[in-house]
């Protein structure tokens, strides 16, 4: 779980390639996120929509 409770969503900045999806385990959103990150991963494009979840916030 995020310490701020909130999801955590995007490519690490550290390890080339990896992309983070880490949230609660009962989240209701799952489904949301994962086409989210699903269009990122696939055509390397920010969407506006995760740039509140971003690793960076912390």
């Amino acid at each position: 779980m995020p310490e701020d409770g909130y999801p955590i969503v995007g490519f690490q900045d550290h390890l080339k390639g990896l992309f983070l999806t880490v949230m609660h385990s009962a989240i209701t959103l799952a489904p949301l996120i994962a086409r989210l990150a699903a269009s990122e991963i696939i055509n390397r494009e920010s969407r506006i929509e995760l740039e509140p979840c971003r690793l960076s916030r912390f």
